[in-house]
C-alpha cells in the first residue's frame, strides 16, 4: 500500500490498470467484488496492481486472465486513459476489445471475484460501482 498525499493508501506500489473490455454488442464487462478485497460488493472493472517494470496494458490483461480467466490472446489493446494520477501513485484504465475470431469467452471467476457481467456502457452507472469507477465514469464513457 502506498501512502497518498489525498490521504488514502492505494494498492499498487508502482500504481494499478483495469481492463474496460468491450465486446461486438458494444457491452462493457464488469465485475462485483468479492468480500476479500477492498471495496466488496462494488462493481468495478478487473484490474489491480502493477508489479515492477510492468506496463499498465500487460497489468490489466494479467488481472483480466487471473480474475475472470479472460486469455490475453483474447483481448486487444486500443488505448489508456488516464485516471487518477496522484503524482505518487496512479490508475490507468486500458480499453480494449474482444479481438476477432475469439471463440466465446467462458468466464472463471476467481476469490476476488463474485459476478461479472457484460452491460451496456449506459447501464453501468445503474450499478453499485467502486467510488473511484463512479467518479471516472463520466469522463471515461466520453472517451468512448
Amino acid at each position: 500500500m502506498v501512502p497518498c498525499r489525498c490521504g488514502r493508501f492505494h494498492y499498487g506500489r508502482y500504481g494499478a490498470a483495469g481492463l474496460v473490455l468491450s465486446n461486438d454488442l458494444d457491452e462493457v464487462l464488469i465485475a462485483r467484488r468479492s468480500m476479500y478485497v477492498h471495496r466488496p460488493g462494488t462493481w468495478a472493472f478487473p484490474g489491480g496492481a502493477l508489479d515492477r517494470a510492468e506496463s499498465p496494458e500487460d497489468c490489466a490483461i494479467r488481472e483480466a486472465e487471473e480474475e475472470l480467466g479472460i486469455p490475453a490472446s483474447a483481448i486487444l489493446v486500443s488505448r489508456t486513459v488516464p485516471g487518477l494520477d496522484h503524482g505518487v501513485w496512479r490508475y490507468t484504465y486500458v480499453l480494449a476489445s474482444v479481438a476477432p475470431e475469439t471463440p466465446t469467452i467462458r468466464l472463471s471467476l476467481g476469490w476476488e471475484t463474485d459476478e461479472a457481467a457484460w452491460v451496456l456502457p449506459s447501464a453501468v452507472t445503474s450499478l453499485q460501482l467502486h467510488p473511484d469507477l463512479k467518479v471516472a465514469w463520466p469522463d471515461l464513457l466520453a472517451t468512448w
